[in-house]
């Protein structure tokens, strides 16, 4: 963090600590008035005990504590009050009668010294009781920072006592003091400071910086670190980095932001997910999810997460930051901090805004006419009349597109307390947010609550509870997005009679149903409702060794309800119900130790995680009638269940240390080792070490001289992680149940049988390993306006959990084994700019860039490719190939149109001028699936984001950008709508207006004849920059004189602009949402949609 920034928020911190003291600060002088009451003689002052004798002196000096102000201390450390009984005859009695008595039982003296009463040997000539009351002396004085600005909330105690105040606004204060007093006075982020009185009554006091309290410090696996001190690759994201925006989903927090992480919103859907990909895509067939983690518990997902919740993100990229996280690291690990209470009264936050959202761009379609008279050409003969044509030019068609898109309003309202004391704070919200879909039919609401709760029992221990729950309601109805742009816009949605036309009034081979009435009639309900509870224990042991024990719990319950009426052809229903349960427990040992030069942590911990999965799927058809829709499923006349259940568990034992001596050379190394359910015994045990070294070359002498250079960092790290994404029973022969294997046994009524599943079992399965070197820089300039990192890595997975295709001959279809090798190399750049910085105006902009190359080094035997995906007219897009990257997209090489004069050479491959013309690629003399081969890939060559915000006064406007650029997206709608396919569509798209005719040679197929195929014909560029957020927000700082409160408003724009040369919707979301060897092709994808929203926010 650079010092001037840091300025500006230790100034909004002085306003804001000072809110969450002032209205204890009375507590706190009443309280030092208080104290001063015991300026009375001990002979004046009764106490009441509650004792019977005899009675330890350790349990009579303890009440007296209890109902006095008193403190008891011995001048020889060598007496023990626990040695001594007295008897104590009265319930009520002067405290100094009190001591006189012990004094006359015991070989002790006291002396009073204000609240302290010193206790030791007696001595001859010494009287048994001795008071010393100084004089209470009023002082007041002023607390500033280095600049000479007043500290409001400032601490100032009289030293070894609880005679205190706080300052004020000002950052005066006046307190009540003896006159040979030593007054502390503390802030935090700055050095405390003793100060004597000296029988001064005014006593100014300027404070320092604590630069070592104000570094940075950032979450990492299992602990925090001073950012300074991290020798691994991360990213870290604070509340302010994002607290501008009006966002409910973490990928909107992340994208744009995160140098080495690729953020992709897959739908636009209401409610829908993200795919976080860090550096690349490591696994062919397994995921490519990074870990998450909230507040040290492993989860699922993340998706219901409320982002207002959060109070910072740290992303781990290089191996030496996740290998901690060992067999579950390989993809990186995002690491989430929820907000926790502070001391201080309570305060109120309200956040609300409301907005629109809408489909901006529109696919450029035929006018009915144009349709009508397209098919005919196609076809060769007349489906459309004259008349027909003629009316539709002059009445128009249906215009499917604005039918399904719609302008989708949405809200989101946040509401939490937080607040505490010395020992306990707490923070409680609740979220409510609803979306309606872009598409008609769609809509999302979730509901959340949480409440952290932390304690601190004495000075050794402290303890917390986190709860969160949430409840997601989506209604994701069949809106076919492919079918609107593709169905015949000469049929109306309803007929005369105000029913839905069901399919094309002529036949015509567009898309099969009216997507209004897919919309409309169909049912797609998921409810899903997450719980997640966890709690940690803290002990410390000594200084130095701190025992951390934490649990938790996440239990989720999906709920599907689908359902297809009988006009769709069926009626078919069907319900799904889902619950997963994880629970976790990690215990922790962490020593620290600092000895002059050097200091060392040494973190030993022990984690177990079990997971339970169950589910049950029910399904029926031939209804006859629609009225119970999924709700009675014994109606239909086809029944199908289905149930499964699996468990897995996952114990761990890790080490990490970290060493730095003088604070410039940095070591951590880490070693854990987990044993995992899924792999048989003998192979279940993985090693996943890992080393990394920094060096902080700032610190070196011959750089103290180099003013403009303020931070110099060199890092480098080596270590492997793994993956078991395998199922749980990949490793164990399996049996398929179901009719189709019945047997008659003895010529009896059949019996259920069970037969080998097409997937043989491979015990000898183990980890697939991901080895990661990465070397970096930091730099800070110009304390710190400029920040620039700089990562290159390599990583290489090997052992890769592949599905292998077997020979027909052995009866099955595949084998899962450890075979195959990928590699990624790249490198990210971050770069942080404060151009400006002044009172009125700061601006502060951030640059990242990062570049991923993915490749594929060998798979298993002689392959050199496998055929992987889902198919696409028959035909699957993409293929895994030897020296090519995951999801390369396989087709034809598209040549063009066969043109007049080409006539001999269209013969010669059965075609003629007009068609479409393919490479012969092995040149044989035919077009065939031989001449298949490799036309591009939906992998980015790299992801940029440029985030911009400028304050000036009450006003602060943010702007993001990001950006793609490289990659290539199959655009298989704009293929349907040009009549791809063998026989199953009629060009639908305006281009098909100018198709080759003899009179114009265009490179446009001439017509609907089935030979279009699956080629680069409809391969485009997906490069694309998108203005993802502009938002302005205005403060009323001068609304309220209290600085705890203050109240904004908010108006913001998201996905505003795109710049990008793809013809469809929108190049970011794919087909295939999570699936990385799909990448990049687009078939009914859900375009991003736009978004306008004016919000408020207040604190009170």
């Amino acid at each position: 963090m650079n010092t001037n920034l840091r300025q500006i928020l230790i100034k909004m911190s002085k306003i804001c600590i000072y809110g969450m003291i002032v209205q204890i600060s009375a507590y706190s002088f009443a309280f030092a008035v208080s104290s001063r009451a015991q300026d009375k003689s001990v002979n004046a002052i009764q106490v009441q005990l509650d004792l019977k004798s005899p009675v330890q002196l350790e349990k009579v000096f303890k009440q007296i504590e209890k109902s006095t102000d008193f403190h008891f201390s011995y001048v020889d450390e060598q007496l023990n009050s626990s040695s001594y009984a007295v008897d104590i005859n009265n319930s009520q009695i002067l405290l100094g009668d009190l001591l006189m008595n012990i004094s006359r039982q015991t070989d002790l003296s006291f002396r009073r010294v204000n609240d302290h009463i010193f206790i030791a040997k007696k001595e001859e000539g010494i009287e048994p009781i001795v008071e010393d009351i100084e004089m209470a002396l009023k002082i007041t004085g002023k607390i500033t920072d280095e600049k000479g600005e007043p500290l409001p909330g400032a601490t100032v105690l009289e030293k070894g006592t609880t005679n205190g105040t706080t300052t004020d606004l000002d950052g005066k204060f006046q307190l009540n003091s003896s006159e040979n007093a030593i007054l502390v006075i503390s802030f935090v982020g700055y050095e405390t400071r003793e100060v004597s009185v000296n029988n001064r009554s005014v006593i100014d006091v300027q404070l320092g910086v604590d630069s070592e309290q104000l570094e940075e410090v950032v979450v990492v696996g299992y602990g925090t670190q001073r950012k300074s001190d991290v020798t691994g690759s991360l990213v870290s994201l604070s509340r302010d980095d994002f607290d501008k925006q009006p966002i409910t989903r973490i990928d909107q927090a992340l994208q744009g932001r995160t140098a080495g992480v690729q953020v992709t919103q897959s739908s636009g859907a209401p409610g829908s997910g993200y795919k976080i990909r860090i550096r690349g895509v490591n696994s062919i067939s397994g995921s490519n999810n990074p870990l998450y983690v909230i507040d040290g518990m492993v989860v699922g997902s993340i998706n219901s997460m409320n982002i207002n919740d959060i109070q910072s993100m740290e992303v781990l990229k290089d191996a030496s930051a996740t290998a901690i996280y060992g067999s579950r690291g390989a993809n990186g690990v995002v690491l989430i901090t929820t907000k926790n209470g502070n001391k201080g009264p309570v305060k109120m936050d309200f956040d609300a805004f409301y907005g629109v959202s809408n489909i901006s761009r529109r696919l450029d379609i035929m006018s009915a006419a144009d349709f009508a008279e397209g098919v005919n050409a196609s076809d060769g003969f007349e489906v459309f009349t004259d008349e027909e044509i003629a009316d539709l030019r002059a009445n128009g068609g249906e215009d499917w597109q604005d039918r399904v898109f719609q302008n989708a309003m949405f809200s989101n309202y946040q509401l939490s307390l937080s607040g505490g004391s010395d020992d306990v704070n707490y923070y409680i919200s609740g979220n409510i947010s609803n979306q309606e879909g872009a598409v008609i039919s769609q809509d999302y609401n979730r509901y959340s609550f949480r409440s952290n709760l932390n304690a601190k029992m004495n000075e050794k221990m402290d303890l917390g509870l986190n709860l969160y729950g949430s409840r997601e309601e989506r209604d994701g109805r069949v809106a076919s997005i492919a079918n609107a742009a593709t169905f015949d816009p000469s049929t109306p949605v309803y007929d005369e009679n105000g029913d839905y036309n069901f399919v094309s009034l002529k036949n015509v081979a567009t898309a099969k149903l009216n997507p209004v009435l897919e919309a409309n009639e169909s049912i797609r309900e998921n409810y899903r409702n997450q719980l997640i509870a966890n709690g940690f224990f803290n002990f410390s042991i000594t200084d130095d060794l701190v025992l951390n024990i934490s649990g938790g719990l996440e239990q989720l319950e999906i709920t599907n309800n689908d359902y297809n009426p009988i006009i769709f052809g069926v009626g078919k229903a069907e319900v799904q119900r889902t619950s997963i349960s994880r629970f976790q427990n990690t215990n922790r040992l962490t020593y620290t130790k600092r000895l002059e030069n050097h200091r060392i942590q040494v973190d030993a911990i022990h984690e177990q995680q079990y997971i339970k999965n169950n589910g049950m799927a029910a399904e029926s058809e031939q209804f006859f009638s629609d009225v119970t829709t999924y709700k009675n499923l014994a109606l239909g006349g086809i029944q199908n269940n289905d149930n499964s259940f699996r468990d897995e568990s996952l114990q761990s034992f890790v080490g990490r240390a970290n060493y730095s001596f003088r604070n410039k050379y940095l070591v951590t190394g880490t070693i854990r080792a987990d044993g995992s359910s899924k792999f048989r015994e003998d192979q279940r045990w993985g090693v996943f070490p890992s080393g990394s070294f920094a060096w902080k070359i700032s610190e070196e002498g011959f750089l103290q001289s180099v003013e403009v250079i303020n931070n110099l960092k060199l890092r480098a790290s080596y270590g492997i992680t793994g993956s078991q994404a395998i199922s749980a029973l990949a490793t164990r022969a399996r049996g398929v149940v179901g009719t189709g294997y019945n047997y008659p046994f003895d010529g009896g009524t059949a019996t259920v049988g069970i037969a080998p599943s097409n997937r043989i079992a491979n015990p000898d399965l183990t980890w697939e390993e991901t080895a990661q070197t990465n070397f970096g820089v930091d730099v800070g300039i110009w304390t710190s306006r400029v920040n620039f990192s700089f990562d290159y890595y390599k990583k290489n997975t090997t052992d890769l959990l592949l599905d292998v295709v077997l020979p027909q001959f052995v009866g099955a279809n595949t084998i899962t084994q450890n075979v195959g090798e990928v590699e990624n190399q790249g490198f990210d750049i971050a770069l942080n700019l404060i151009p400006v910085e002044t009172d009125d105006l700061v601006i502060n902009t951030s640059f990242n860039v990062s570049k991923n190359s993915n490749k594929v080094i060998s798979l298993y035997g002689d392959a050199e490719s496998i055929e992987v995906g889902q198919p696409y007219v028959n035909f699957l897009a993409t293929q895994v190939r030897v020296g090519q990257p995951i999801s390369s997209f396989q087709g034809y090489k598209f040549d063009g149109v066969y043109q007049l004069g080409e006539e001999d050479l269209a013969s010669d491959y059965n075609r003629q001028v007009g068609d479409a013309k393919y490479v012969d690629v092995n040149e044989d003399g035919i077009i065939s699936s031989d001449d298949i081969t490799l036309i591009g890939n939906g992998n980015a060559d790299f992801t940029w984001g440029w985030n911009t915000t400028i304050s000036y006064k009450s006003f602060d406007l943010n702007v993001l950008f990001v950006g793609s650029q490289g990659n290539d997206v199959y655009n298989f709608t704009r293929g349907i709508q040009m009549g791809l396919g063998s026989g199953i569509f009629h060009a639908v798209h305006q281009d098909f207006m100018n198709r080759w005719t003899p009179e114009n040679p265009s490179s446009i197929p001439s017509g609907y004849d089935g030979y279009q195929l699956l080629s680069s014909q409809f391969l485009e560029d997906g490069s694309y920059t998108r203005l993802k957020n502009i938002s302005l927000t205005y403060s009323f700082d001068n609304l309220f004189s209290d600085t705890r409160r203050s109240l904004q408003v908010y108006a913001s724009a998201e996905n505003l602009l795109l710049i990008t040369n793809y013809t469809g919707y929108d190049p970011e979301p794919s087909s295939s949402r999570d699936s990385d060897v799909d990448l990049g092709i687009d078939w009914n994808a859900y375009p991003v949609p736009r978004s306008f929203t004016i919000g408020v926010r207040a604190k009170f």
